[in-house]
């Protein structure tokens, strides 16, 4: 069991029984051997609870490599602290954590804890693996209804694991046994869509005193537009009179949602409230008007009231936030998600409002919501739709570029780069950079020019297109090499794609690009005084299912050459067998872009 892990699971064993609609006992043991370093952070051993939760019971006991016992930990001893980050104005949940700093490995910890709480909306979900290099001897998990209300369990990737499953009359147990450690892979699926786990959800349910029905995404959706967003939409006359008066005489709604959206930017911050029900519940808009705050329930709440008195219809949406694509789950209706998010219907297609943000453009989402399936929150009932996702060649970077050598080794430039899509995502925020934020970002973009130097940056940010475009002046020392008379010069300065995926033997998971990208290059060189170019670059195309490259150097006149080149990486999933043909394209451009010219003196 210890094969590729840096942690074992010896036992993790819970039983939920759920009493009545608004209780629900938890009991966990749960015993990890930690190997190494990397493996504390698989210890676990920490217990949520709510204002209204019990926690009746929270232990943990350390025992040394030869199964002696070294410490016992009571829950008096366990840290009492926020469960939320920075940025919390007010919170009720909070989290009991183990501390404990070992001195030698390998050690193990055997962890229990027992709690109630009114809150069944959140059934704890299972799963059989939590994360790579962790190997689990043992995995066990019960649950059981005693109030007789239906429940659902959703079971996904068991098949291969020889999981047991029995049922009874009002539950379900699940026992799991020497499950191997994975290791993680380049470009593999997210983890939950291949890990064993089980899914479970109350057709009924109970929510910090307000009861709910779930079992459709129309029923759930439905139960959250009458009792968590029903009246929470109200403004006072005045602030109704002035948003009307912000859009008098704009007949076209994107216009209005730019206005409205402009509006809330300029006049509100994000800043997080998380109290009993607020941790779903947005707070009134009239609030938000008076207070200039909110989470993002509250500013997704203040938008679509401001837009309503506008005359525009929007729809309040939940969705699972996080670089890493996630979508709600179609085929199992439940309380899922983390962030809010505005989606506006128009006649020719649907705007998306990222209301968190002071600085985001309309209908720009980037990379924290974009490509997965969201739930809209309509009257009449909850909804799956899709945010956007851009085509692979509108994740678009143009970069241009002039550059001067000067005495043979030293070059200075001045760079013009244009960003679009998630590219344009990766860029825009960096007008607040400090300056010198801004020579690590840059220094760190460009970190194959050694003793770079940087001059002035200006920025534009045009959100009505959204596109961002950087100013750049650097200069960099002892660019060029030499050899003998001859100097060696890279051609590409400013925009070489050096990764390579690290090379997998036995490759085990698909290839999963998720978002693929556009560049497009053309730099002009004035090389030194008296030099040519000996050897160029013989046109170079490379064409795969993967992307494609192209790239050339020209004389435009004496001294003076023009390199242009051209990157598409593809979006996609691929056979896991392909693997190395991938990496085999990605290792030619990273090849091709570090390739070096040859410059020699002109004869006189």
């Amino acid at each position: 069991m210890q094969q590729n892990a840096d942690a074992v699971v010896r036992l993790d064993k819970m039983d939920v029984i759920v009493e009545a609609k608004d209780r629900m006992i938890v009991n966990q043991k749960r015993v990890v051997t930690v190997l190494n370093k990397e493996g504390n952070k698989h210890v676990n051993a920490y217990a949520f609870y709510e204002k209204k939760d019990k926690v009746s019971h929270l232990e943990a006991v350390i025992y040394n490599a030869q199964g002696e016992e070294v410490k016992k930990i009571k829950k008096r001893d366990f840290l009492d602290q926020s469960a939320i980050g920075g940025g919390t104005l007010y919170a009720d949940s909070r989290v009991l954590v183990l501390q404990y700093t070992p001195t030698q490995y390998p050690y193990t910890v055997e962890f229990s804890k027992e709690y109630s709480t009114p809150n069944t909306a959140f059934v704890p979900n299972w799963p059989f693996l939590e994360d790579y290099r962790l190997s689990t001897e043992s995995s066990q998990f019960s649950f059981r209804v005693e109030c007789g209300i239906p429940f659902r369990t959703k079971e996904d990737n068991l098949d291969e694991y020889q999981i047991k499953k029995s049922k009874t009359t009002n539950g379900v147990v699940y026992i799991a046994n020497n499950l191997n450690a994975m290791e993680e892979e380049p470009l593999s699926p997210s983890f939950q869509d291949f890990a064993p786990h089980v899914k479970i959800a109350l057709n009924e349910f109970h929510l910090e005193g307000v009861d709910g029905r779930g079992a459709t995404w129309q029923e759930l959706g439905k139960w959250m537009s009458d009792e968590l967003l029903e009246g929470k939409d109200d403004l006072d006359e005045g602030t109704v009179q002035y948003v009307q008066n912000l859009v008098r005489g704009v007949n076209d709604p994107l216009e209005k949602i730019k206005i409205v959206y402009h509006y809330v930017q300029e006049n509100t911050r994000y800043i997080s409230v998380q109290l009993g029900i607020g941790g779903w519940m947005p707070i009134n808009a009239s609030t938000v008007n008076r207070v200039k705050y909110g989470d993002c329930k509250g500013l997704v709440n203040y938008t679509m009231a401001l837009l309503r008195a506008a005359g525009v219809e929007s729809y309040y949406t939940v969705v699972h936030a996080g670089n890493k694509i996630r979508d709600m789950d179609r085929d199992f209706p439940s309380m899922q998600g983390n962030h809010v998010i505005l989606n506006v219907p128009l006649e020719n297609n649907e705007v998306w409002l990222e209301c968190t943000s002071q600085i985001a453009p309309v209908n720009h989402l980037g990379t924290f919501t974009d490509n997965r399936n969201v739930l809209k929150i309509k009257p009449e009932g909850g909804e799956l739709v899709r945010t956007n996702v851009n085509p692979d060649e509108d994740n678009y970077q143009l970069t241009k570029a002039y550059f001067e050598i000067a005495d043979e080794t030293n070059i200075i430039g001045k760079v013009k780069i244009v960003s679009r899509g998630t590219q344009y995502d990766q860029k825009y925020w960096i007008t607040k950079n400090t300056r010198s934020k801004e020579e690590e970002f840059y220094k760190t973009y460009w970190n194959y020019v050694q003793n770079l130097n940087l001059g002035t940056v200006t920025y534009g940010n045009d959100i009505d297109n959204i596109e961002f475009s950087e100013d750049i002046e650097f200069s960099a020392n002892n660019y060029l090499s030499s050899a003998g008379d001859k100097l060696l010069l890279i051609p590409n300065v400013s925009n070489r794609n050096l990764n390579v995926p690290v090379r997998v033997r036995n490759r085990k998971r698909a290839l999963v690009v998720k978002r693929g990208f556009l560049d497009e290059d053309e730099f002009t060189i004035r090389l030194p005084k008296g030099y040519m170019l000996e050897t160029g670059i013989l046109p170079i195309k490379v064409e795969s299912k993967y992307g494609s490259y192209s790239v050339f150097i020209e004389t435009l006149e004496p001294g003076t050459i023009r390199y242009k080149r051209r990157l598409l990486v593809k979006s996609g999933k691929y056979p896991k067998e392909e693997y190395s043909q991938y990496r085999d394209f990605r290792k030619k451009v990273a090849r091709y872009d570090n390739m070096k010219v040859v410059l020699i003196k002109k004869e006189l």
